[in-house]
């Protein structure tokens, strides 16, 4: 675990942008190949969104047609590491 921390009343950046390039920086030379923000409503680069099918990630975990973004990330995207940036609720994936 990485524990970034800040000096004084400064608060880390949680831009989606930021977090990529800190992701990158951190673990070079893995790249970006996807996220997942809590705090938007579980915005995230979706496949079946993509080809105009309903997401099974944002359904209920109890519903049977739930599917968890980690585990397609790493099957449609080839994801390998998964770095949570917990008090900005954003995860992002890299390989």
């Amino acid at each position: 675990m990485v524990n970034i921390e800040t000096e004084g009343p400064f608060r880390a950046t949680e831009a989606m942008a930021d977090l990529r390039n800190v992701a990158e920086t951190l673990f070079f030379p893995m790249r970006f190949v996807s996220f997942w923000d809590a705090q938007a409503d579980g915005a995230h680069l979706c496949r079946q969104e993509q080809r105009g099918q309903d997401c099974p990630h944002r359904l209920p975990q109890e519903d049977p047609n739930h599917e968890d973004y980690s585990a397609a990330a790493e099957r449609d995207m080839r994801a390998t590491l998964e770095v949570s940036f917990m008090p900005a609720e954003v995860k992002i994936y890299l390989r």
